[in-house]
């Protein structure tokens, strides 16, 4: 049976990726051009882990696994992880290992996604050839060119929130993408209430994606669609979540001891 909405992944590198100093620095090492197609290899095996490589333990140990996965010699991986340990472009652990850099690397669709897209281009196409038609024919291109406009505003990602958190995160992942993508459409002024969000984790000094995530989830699960209904709820969670501090408990102790004397009671 095929997979179900199978995701698909590629490696998109930048125009500089060669001009790099650690990567010129690699290649004129003895042997480099291959420890640089290891690295290439390395990210591409990372790409579905957003950007990390597991150790399963089948080999004896973590380099000889990624060898293996790899299919290349284990001594020339064994130099390449070193060289890109020493350079930070690697971070590891016994089970886990991180390609530092990936994140702007890493590009992904479902096969629906693939699809959509397809069809996009199919339409656009046929568009053109319509708008085509009716200029030969003298009639006007404004119902396309509105009905291109509606769909490209459609497809738009929440470009202030991406900026906002691309500010307070760092670069993106494909994840964060894919939350984007997801968030859009389900509330009513989405750009507002993603930073809204943000602004939470950064008065409780919060730096993972996943924190502002979860605050989203939550207004989403009260079904908040908007920046107004959002703040109005979260004023009523601190004033029934609001307790008193030891000093203001002690401040009306003495006021209303000091009363009592005050009445002779």
């Amino acid at each position: 049976m095929a997979e179900k909405n199978k995701r698909y992944f590629w490696l998109k590198l930048k125009d500089d990726f060669f001009s790099q100093k650690e990567i010129k620095m690699l290649r004129r090492i003895a042997g480099g051009d291959t420890y640089t197609i290891i690295y290439l290899k390395m990210l591409l095996l990372s790409l579905k882990n957003d950007g990390k490589i597991y150790f399963d333990g089948i080999a004896e140990n973590f380099v000889e696994e990624i060898a293996l996965d790899i299919d290349e010699d284990t001594e020339n991986t064994q130099i390449t992880f070193n060289y890109l340990a020493q350079k930070g472009l690697i971070e590891f652990s016994d089970a886990e290992l991180e390609m530092t850099n990936i994140a702007s690397m890493i590009g992904s669709e479902t096969d629906a996604a693939r699809r959509k897209r397809k069809q996009r281009t199919r339409k656009k196409a046929l568009l053109c050839d319509n708008v085509t038609t009716k200029s030969q024919l003298g009639h006007t291109e404004i119902e396309i060119e509105k009905e291109l406009d509606i769909e490209q505003e459609e497809e738009e990602i929440p470009a202030a929130a991406r900026d906002e958190m691309e500010s307070y995160f760092g670069s993106l992942t494909q994840f964060m993408y894919e939350d984007l993508e997801f968030y859009k459409d389900k509330f009513d002024e989405p750009n507002e209430i993603i930073i809204e969000a943000i602004d939470i984790c950064r008065q409780r000094s919060a730096k993972h994606w996943n924190y502002a995530k979860s605050i989203i989830q939550s207004w989403r699960n009260h079904n908040l669609k908007t920046l107004d209904a959002v703040r109005k709820h979260e004023a009523k969670s601190k004033l029934n979540n609001y307790k008193p501090t030891n000093q203001e408990v002690d401040l009306n102790t003495d006021y209303e001891k000091s009363l009592t004397e005050k009445l002779g009671f």
